[in-house]
């Protein structure tokens, strides 16, 4: 018996690549199903995130299982297999365990140490389980990869410092505000990083967030998961001079808000441009009253956490070698893994 891995991650393969074969949450099921239908192909489970799509697998025959996970993902998503292939990487056996526990300890994730991915390594788990799609291979390498990203959190500083854009948002307006409590806050725009940073400001005690957005329907559907207020884009000029803090993250091609549209401010504004191109015209910082922030200001605090976390790199790795090799030994799967031929 071997362990697989296939897939492709956000160092392989761009969003549109990517977006093509990623696996709906709530057909995960259906999908593990659909994947353990295939010969060759013994037990499995599917991590599925914003910047992986990894297929893992238990098989007899590891060659013949890499032609079965990588025919399902292309059936599956409707894909011709030479479209897809250039982008795919495989691990197996003790290559793919040690792939997964650093995936799971966030040392492949785009910003490293990042927490959210031992939540989607443990749902995928979980998810496979319920559907009885593991087996025991599986089992004891998913259960000792969420044990050992645990460890390398605890014992490393690999996820120490705010990273997320959501968390280094709400940094930025703690220093600059010296707090996100009872601040009204207009958000531009619906996308994903509006819609992480609105679920963050209202847990942090926003006293009301309103969401402005070309499509009223999409700021509707928002708004009604925070119990945020929306306004119409084409009254946003009005409601610029009620907040305390703008947050803007558009996809428009030309500024949105320009100097002129923010002369009279009476009271201290903070602006944050998370848009590229820009959505605030830069000469909005010398109105008087006025602090503009834009990505570029943010990824200077986002590099310097990423820096710290990177020294602490080397020992994560050390740890998780010494894991990979005591698992094969304690659990005794170096019997059970098969020599890592093709990689």
């Amino acid at each position: 018996m071997n362990i697989i891995i296939v897939g492709t991650n956000h160092r392989y393969s761009p969003i549109q690549i990517r977006e093509q074969f990623s696996f709906i949450k709530k057909k995960i099921k259906d999908a593990l199903s659909g994947m353990l239908n295939y010969k060759d192909i013994e037990a499995g489970v599917i991590l599925s995130t914003c910047n992986r799509v990894e297929l893992c697998a238990t098989a007899q025959n590891a060659k013949r299982a890499i032609v079965a996970l990588k025919e399902f993902l292309s059936d599956y998503h409707h894909r011709q297999l030479s479209t897809i292939e250039p982008y795919l990487y495989t691990y197996i056996g003790k290559e793919a365990i040690r792939h997964l526990f650093r995936v799971a300890s966030g040392l492949d994730s785009q910003i490293t140490g990042e927490s959210q991915i031992l939540e989607q390594v443990r749902y995928a788990y979980q998810e496979a389980r319920m559907v009885e799609a593991t087996d025991r291979l599986l089992d004891t390498i998913f259960d000792n990869a969420i044990r050992v990203s645990l460890r390398v959190r605890q014992e490393t500083g690999i996820s120490e410092g705010k990273i997320s854009i959501a968390s280094t948002v709400a940094e930025l307006i703690k220093s600059k505000c010296g707090s996100i409590k009872n601040k009204k806050i207009l958000i531009i725009g619906v996308g994903k990083i509006s819609q992480l940073l609105t679920l963050y400001l209202k847990e942090e005690g926003a006293r009301a967030v309103f969401i402005a957005n070309r499509s009223y329907e999409k700021a509707l559907r928002l708004a009604f998961q925070i119990n945020a207020k929306v306004i119409r884009f084409d009254g946003l000029k009005e409601k610029l001079k009620d907040a305390d803090i703008i947050i803007s993250a558009t996809a428009s091609p030309h500024s949105i808000l320009k100097k002129e549209d923010l002369q009279g401010i009476k009271k201290p504004l903070l602006i944050i441009d998370l848009a590229v191109p820009r959505d605030v015209d830069p000469q909005v910082k010398y109105i008087k009253g006025v602090s503009l922030f834009c990505l570029d200001d943010l990824g200077f605090i986002i590099e310097n956490n990423l820096q710290n976390r990177r020294q602490h790199i080397p020992l994560a790795t050390d740890i998780i070698n010494k894991e990979v090799e005591n698992l094969c030994l304690t659990e005794c799967l170096e019997s059970e893994l098969e020599p890592a031929c093709l990689l």
